[in-house]
């Protein structure tokens, strides 16, 4: 069961000359000799897969839209509340006292570098695209705000205009991730963190060493 619709898609703006399509290739059922597109078949034949990325690049988020056959819609979860737990010391669960404002989600991650967080959530990695570089502020204060963690994502160092490398090739100076940093930190009080994922390229540049060194940022995700 093919649960996508492959060679048309919105996010590589492709489509199917056709209504019918066979599932399994996406291709319309019938696919004529000289068609002028606008498939992906199509626009890979001019110059390969360079044109079926999802674009304009850095200027969008792409989400998958597999049709799944079963979501949640179809469930019905018949249950009920009874009881209450993590209260404190001598307060009588009840509807007064169990109340969902004084739910408290906090957690904390990691080994032997604890890492609190006010809600158990990771932003997904906001790397060298433009859209994560216009839109960082407004994830940065709002990640710091909420106190959950930030992943600053690959490659930011690498595209940065204003980079500065040593003679061995080593990052000196890296004014965009500096600014990245600054502005979580901003807001930061105590709660979550900002990671930095690193590819081949970064860590060569010795992207975690960098921020380090200038930073104290002490979390990162190797790719």
């Amino acid at each position: 069961m093919n649960l996508q619709r492959p060679n048309a898609n919105d996010a590589t703006r492709t489509a199917n000359r056709s209504r019918s399509v066979v599932p399994m290739s996406g291709l319309c059922s019938r696919c004529v000799d000289g068609c002028t597109g606008n498939c992906e078949v199509f626009k890979a034949s001019f110059r390969s897969r360079e044109l079926i990325y999802p674009g304009p690049f850095g200027e969008i988020t792409a989400g998958g839209d597999k049709d799944y056959p079963v979501d949640y819609s179809h469930l019905n979860i018949q249950g009920y509340a009874l009881g209450a737990r993590g209260l404190p010391e001598g307060v009588i669960g009840n509807s007064d006292t169990a109340v969902f404002p004084s739910v408290n989600t906090e957690t904390e991650y990691g080994s032997e570098l604890k890492v609190k967080m006010k809600v158990p959530v990771f932003t997904g990695a906001l790397g060298s695209t433009e859209i994560a570089r216009k839109n960082w502020e407004h994830f940065g204060v709002g990640a710091a705000l909420s106190g959950i963690t930030l992943v600053c994502g690959e490659n930011v160092c690498g595209i940065d205009p204003r980079l500065e490398l040593d003679s061995e090739g080593r990052i000196v100076s890296a004014p965009e991730m500096d600014r990245r940093i600054e502005i979580y930190r901003r807001y930061y009080s105590g709660y979550g963190e900002m990671l930095v994922q690193m590819n081949v390229e970064d860590t060569r540049l010795g992207v975690a060493e960098y921020v380090n060194r200038k930073h104290g940022l002490e979390t990162i995700e190797l790719k």
